[in-house]
């Protein structure tokens, strides 16, 4: 991001559709600051615009990279640890969410799309220096809400709406998922599973943000996902799970179970998550 510099706002007080958001932070993760583990009594979105890093949460333990989002929920301990040389840049917004619904995903990721759209609101910030003062309030609040749309349909606290009233377009996702299980292997690339489905894989990304907030690679992630917990679950060996699911390097499907999850298959098996 060009122009940076660190940024506080504070008492935003913006409430919307059963969320508060408090404050907004963006800042760099020092080297020094490794694993200082904390907690607060209020939620906190974390996306990581630059950077890489991991971050835990309780015992999980994720891998945060640029356009990672997570959600770290009141009471939760958690710390930062810096993984390449340049220190990470990260949005932090301080949050009350609503009890009544649920996070799907504590950890997942925006698309490059939007990421870049992030990065572009986030920057119109910084062209006035007076930013923080209680005047540019609205301005602040419309920056925030874009990303707060982004990021809480990434972790799944937000339902994206079908916008096509045709009955096609709404059964793409589940047309798209049902050849997904059935094709989904390690030889079947993902611009051949579009192109079975009937259109370009970047129309048919576009496509599916739209209906159900996923493209086709995270839609195939989640099934791969489903697919391995449930047969780490029956004490299938790791090697054949991630045969099972394509992938069929076991070093590379244990860093991209950990990925998804925060835990190592062989961590899972010990102790089984939760997985929404």
């Amino acid at each position: 991001m060009k122009n940076y510099r660190p940024l506080l706002i504070q008492d935003l007080n913006l409430q919307i559709a059963g969320i508060k958001v408090m404050r907004l932070r963006i800042n760099r993760h020092l080297p020094e600051a490794r694993w200082n583990e904390h907690s607060h009594d209020h939620d906190q979105l974390l996306i990581y615009l630059m950077g890489r890093g991991q971050q835990r949460l309780g015992d999980a333990l994720y891998t945060a990279r640029p356009g990672t989002v997570i959600h770290v929920p009141p009471g939760q301990s958690h710390a930062f640890a810096q993984q390449a040389s340049r220190p990470p840049l990260c949005l932090v917004l301080d949050l009350e969410m609503s009890t009544g619904r649920g996070v799907a995903h504590t950890c997942d990721q925006l698309t490059a799309d939007q990421l870049t759209e992030t990065k572009s609101r986030l920057s119109t910030l910084f062209r006035d220096p007076q930013i923080e003062r209680r005047e540019m309030s609205f301005r602040v609040a419309a920056v925030v809400l874009d990303i707060l749309d982004m990021a809480l349909k990434a972790i799944g606290w937000l339902v994206p709406v079908n916008r096509f009233s045709s009955a096609r377009h709404y059964s793409l996702a589940k047309r798209v998922e049902r050849l997904l299980e059935t094709k989904d292997a390690s030889d079947v690339p993902l611009e051949e599973i579009a192109r079975q489905s009937g259109y370009q894989q970047d129309h048919l990304n576009r496509l599916l943000r739209a209906e159900c907030g996923l493209t086709l690679g995270q839609m195939r992630a989640r099934i791969r996902l489903k697919k391995a917990v449930a047969l780490i679950e029956e004490k299938r060996p790791i090697q054949e799970v991630g045969e099972k699911v394509g992938i069929l390097d076991p070093n590379y499907f244990a860093r991209w179970f950990r990925q998804q999850t925060g835990m190592t298959p062989s961590a899972w098996r010990r102790k089984p998550g939760e997985l929404r």
